[in-house]
């Protein structure tokens, strides 16, 4: 679709909605195109990835250790006496 300048200025909502739906728009000058309008490409999702949380999150040294394991099986322990 060859669309003026002019009248693109007035429809250019119209416009957008042809784009997005996958309809080639160029916009024209006095007959020649000089633009063309096509869909942006959607955004990445920051958080998602590999190493979208390196540098947020830190354990203290000997979390993994089996004297911690046992350290924190006793605070869930209950008597049952």
């Amino acid at each position: 679709m060859d669309v003026g300048i002019r009248e693109a200025k007035n429809n250019l909502s119209r416009l957008v909605e042809a784009a997005l739906a996958g309809q080639d728009v160029f916009l024209t000058n006095r007959g020649e195109r000089v633009a063309r309008l096509i869909p942006a490409p959607a955004a990445p999702s920051p958080s998602r990835g590999r190493g979208a949380l390196s540098g947020k999150i830190s354990f203290y040294p000997g979390w993994d250790s089996p004297d911690e394991d046992l350290r924190l099986q006793s605070l869930f322990e209950t008597d049952s006496e």
